[in-house]
């Protein structure tokens, strides 16, 4: 449906159509903001107030937060923020700790509205993020919205490609486009897209006792969805803790072995649902889905020769599993990527992924020692 406008209040919307004529939309919240907690002390109270603030000015918003089991009071804050906050809010409670994948599984059974953001609990809302959301979904009311971000220091970052001919708030029907766009910017993170809530179904859901579990489902989500907007417009300003994955992943001195096994399995069957979701996809989308695991495979080499003690011959078996496993779920290999950075000039992404391939090539078998058997050919003939 394309509008040009809205007329919202309570529960229950009320869209005019380009026409002018309205259109009755379902009682119910339109969108749930899905907030995992875990010993976020420092930070959540900011977090919610930024959205709560918000939703005081966009009816048919409901905010539920799942406290996943904090020590450390994160739980209290959030009850002390949402109590009498005047919007739909809810706290949810696990009685043990299951980690965020369970967290964000929890937040998506109990969510009603027709989409979900999950914001992250050390993260806010910037100002006019939900009044430009609105907009988005009540004039094109697309599978996936893509926003920007902002960081620490106040540069924004891009979700999506910009070479890939789409043009901000401007509505697409395109798979391949969106996966492609996706990869090619390497933001496959689950905050910084809205999602329509119906995509998940009942198979799609983050992997439970596993990091990474972006990567793990937000690709399946982008190979369902069937439009998408893309809002080149930061909506979310993001943290860095030192606690988070990619801070403990990059420790210098140690290799985290289940870690980067995770992020290895993350795309498991990604290639053959890639091909039989899209199977006259152009190159583009295998190049950018293949480049970016490729990148994915080159840092974890990296990280197994900072935190590998066995020497080199331990280096190479190591970093030779990751890549049969990681090559399996590549639209190419490997080396063919090598060839496309080459054709492309790409001398410095080149020249890591060739070193990572010389790390992780099969050991040679070692030539045999001629005086060695002949001295031993010659003990048998004297007995």
């Amino acid at each position: 449906m394309a509008g040009t406008g809205t007329d919202m209040a309570g529960c229950g919307h009320v869209v005019r159509s380009s026409a002018g004529e309205r259109e009755a939309v379902p009682e119910g919240p339109w969108l749930s903001i899905l907030v995992p907690v875990y010993n976020v002390r420092p930070f959540v109270g900011e977090c919610l107030d930024s959205i709560r603030a918000q939703m005081t000015k966009q009816p048919g918003v409901e905010l539920i937060v799942v406290d996943d089991c904090s020590t450390d009071g994160s739980a209290e804050i959030c009850a002390q923020t949402l109590t009498g906050s005047g919007v739909d809010a809810r706290l949810l409670r696990h009685d043990d700790n299951r980690g965020i994948s369970a967290a964000r599984n929890t937040l998506l059974e109990a969510a009603r509205g027709e989409y979900v953001w999950f914001i992250d609990s050390d993260d806010t809302l910037l100002p006019g993020a939900l009044s430009a959301l609105s907009e988005v979904v009540w004039s094109h009311r697309p599978d996936v919205i893509l926003c920007d971000y902002r960081r620490e220091k106040g540069d924004a970052f891009r979700t999506f490609c910009s070479k890939s001919g789409v043009q901000s708030g401007v509505p697409m029907q395109c798979t391949e486009t969106l996966v492609a766009g996706a990869f090619s910017r390497r933001r496959l993170h689950a905050w910084s897209k809205i999602w329509r809530r119906e995509l998940f179904g009942d198979t799609i859901r983050f992997p439970e006792g596993a990091r990474f579990e972006d990567v793990a489902t937000v690709p399946w989500l982008l190979l369902s969805a069937r439009s998408f907007v893309y809002a080149a417009q930061p909506w979310i300003f993001y943290r860095t803790r030192k606690s988070g994955i990619m801070a403990q992943l990059n420790c210098r001195g140690q290799f985290d072995r289940q870690g980067n096994d995770d992020l290895a399995a993350s795309l498991h069957g990604f290639n053959r649902a890639l091909a039989e979701r899209l199977p006259h996809a152009c190159a583009k989308l295998d190049r950018a889905v293949s480049r970016f695991w490729a990148r994915e495979f080159v840092k974890i080499v990296k990280r197994i020769a900072r935190g590998q003690a066995g020497g080199w011959r331990a280096l190479q078996v190591e970093a030779l599993r990751y890549r049969n496993q990681m090559e399996a779920s590549s639209p190419w290999a490997f080396n063919a990527v090598l060839r496309d950075y080459v054709r492309s000039g790409d001398v410095v992404r080149g020249g890591a992924l060739a070193l990572a391939l010389t790390v992780s090539s099969p050991p040679r078998m070692a030539l045999p020692d001629w005086r060695r058997l002949k001295r031993r050919a010659g003990a048998r003939q004297g007995t």
